[in-house]
């Protein structure tokens, strides 16, 4: 494939990048157990956008499969929108096992950490919405999250929910190709003060964009 796009995203930054209908979006976990929260919108109606929700239980199946809300999303599984339209489609996802992706959690924000008591700092929130700011989406409009290679797990025994070490490695990466044109806004994720959402110490992540 012909690359047509690439950016490294220093730890806590954001970045907002347009990729084309058929176009196959990377993200390269550079140093491992890195978090990236992915924000996508429909390029000619930034109204439409992600559906965490439906992207797990109204999807597209494959021909005779039976119906089954998933927990997790990984190869062939395809990100909807909130009107149940397909917007990407992974393709791709080296990290084992697979499919450790957050679809359930909202993005952590400024009221996350000053609720708990710790330094205060931009969340993916804040970052995802001054990443599309340019795009006139406002700070509201920014929809649930894909969290790619967020370890986030459900515990039975406890009801509840708990966030792991990531299980990516150096070079690692995910990868979607896009079934409608998007805006795609992202985070490197900021989180480590909490959590080890990732493993406590923020590294570098690079973004491509292919013609396929």
């Amino acid at each position: 494939m012909n690359q047509v796009h690439e950016h490294v995203m220093a730890p806590k930054s954001g970045h907002a990048v347009e990729v084309s209908k058929g176009q196959h979006l990377r993200i390269t976990d550079i140093e491992g157990k890195q978090v990236v929260d992915v924000a996508l919108f429909n390029a000619d109606n930034y109204r439409e956008k992600l559906s965490t929700s439906n992207s797990r239980t109204r999807y597209v199946p494959p021909p005779g499969q039976e119906y089954i809300p998933r927990d997790h999303l990984s190869v062939g599984d395809t990100l909807m929108s909130t009107l149940c339209r397909p917007m990407m489609t992974i393709v791709e996802d080296t990290p084992e096992p697979k499919g450790i992706h957050d679809v359930h959690n909202r993005m952590c924000n400024r009221f996350l950490f000053e609720s708990h008591g710790v330094e205060v700092q931009d969340g993916c929130h804040e970052i995802i919405s001054k990443a599309v700011a340019s795009y006139g989406i406002e700070p509201e409009d920014i929809p649930d999250t894909m969290d790619v290679f967020m370890n986030y797990q459900h515990n039975c025994e406890k009801h509840r929910w708990e966030i792991l070490s990531p299980v990516s490695k150096p070079g690692d990466y995910i990868e979607f190709r896009a079934e409608m044109d998007l805006l795609v806004g992202l985070s490197n994720c900021p989180e480590d003060l909490l959590t080890e959402c990732n493993d406590r110490n923020c590294t570098p992540m690079r973004i491509e964009v292919f013609d396929a």
